[in-house]
C-alpha cells in the first residue's frame, strides 16, 4: 500500500504510473467528501510537551534546524493531532507523536539530493538518525520514521499506528484545513495564537512547487498537479 513501510522500502517514495493513478483517485475522492459542520469541540491549546530527554533534545534540534514557518507548523500539527485524538477517543504515545510532529518536515530543511524520490521519505531517514542520536531506541525511531514517511498520504489508517494516523490528521488539518470544522473557532484561534501562521502558506507553497518540479513522481508532485496550491490558499484565506 502506498506510504507503508514495505512500499517505502521497495520504491523509495517514487510512485509508478499505476500508483500515480490510484493516488490521484484517492485524493479526488477525499476532496469530494465534506467535513461535518457543527459547533466544534472546545479543547485546550495550552498543552505541555513531553518532558523526556529524547523529547527535549528533539525540541532543541527542531528549533535550531527548522525555519520558523516550519517550526510553528510542526507545533500546530502536534496540537491538532492531540486534539483530534480527543475527538476520536484515540489512545496514543504522547512522546512519539510530539517527536514525529517536530521532525515531520525535516526533509524540507535538510534538502534531499536529486537521487531522492520523495522529501517525506528522505525526511523519515534523517529523523530516524536524529532520534537515535537523541537517545531514542530503534523501535521508537522506526515508529517516528514510518509516521513521517506516511504523512503525505491521502489517508493513513489507524492500524498503521495511532501516532502515524494522528500525525497525518494534524498535518493535513494545518495545511489545507481537513477536519477543522470539528474544532471550535475559539480553539483554532488559541492554537494560532500559540503557534502563529505568519509566513507559512508562502513558505510551504514554495517548497512544494520545488518538490513537484524536481520529484514529479512523488506524492507531493501528484498533489501539486491536482491543485494543492489552490487548496492551501483557500484554507489560509479563511474561506472554510
Amino acid at each position: 500500500m502506498i506510504g507503508s513501510p514495505e512500499w517505502v522500502a521497495r520504491t523509495g517514495g517514487a510512485l509508478s504510473a499505476w500508483d500515480q493513478v490510484r493516488f490521484a483517485a484517492q485524493a479526488v475522492r477525499r476532496e469530494l467528501r465534506r467535513d461535518p459542520r457543527g459547533a466544534g469541540a472546545v479543547l485546550a491549546a495550552d498543552r505541555v510537551p513531553p518532558s523526556s530527554m529524547v523529547a527535549q533534545r528533539i525540541d532543541a534540534y527542531a528549533r535550531s534546524t527548522l525555519p520558523d514557518p516550519l517550526l510553528q507548523h510542526s507545533i500546530r500539527s502536534w496540537l491538532w493531532g492531540c486534539m483530534l485524538a480527543e475527538v476520536d477517543r484515540i489512545e496514543y504515545d504522547e512522546e512519539r507523536l510530539y517527536v514525529a510532529a517536530l521532525l515531520h518536515d525535516v526533509g524540507l530543511a535538510d534538502r534531499p539530493g536529486p537521487e531522492a524520490a520523495c522529501f517525506a521519505v528522505h525526511g523519515s531517514r534523517v529523523a530516524h538518525r536524529v532520534v537515535i542520536d537523541a537517545g531514542g531506541t530503534d523501535l521508537f525511531a522506526d515508529a517516528v520514521a514510518d509516521a513521517i514517511a506516511a504523512h503525505f498520504n491521502v489517508e493513513v489508517p489507524l492500524p498503521w499506528g495511532p501516532e502515524a494516523h494522528l500525525l497525518h490528521a494534524g498535518t493535513h488539518l494545518d495545511v489545507v484545513g481537513l477536519r477543522i470544522t470539528e474544532l471550535a473557532r475559539s480553539t483554532v484561534a488559541d492554537v494560532h495564537t500559540r503557534a502563529p501562521r505568519d509566513g507559512f502558506p508562502d513558505h510551504f507553497i514554495t517548497a512544494m512547487r520545488e518538490e513537484a518540479a524536481h520529484r514529479r513522481n512523488s506524492r507531493a508532485g501528484v498533489l501539486w498537479r491536482l491543485g494543492m496550491e489552490r487548496a492551501i490558499h483557500r484554507f489560509h484565506s479563511g474561506t472554510w
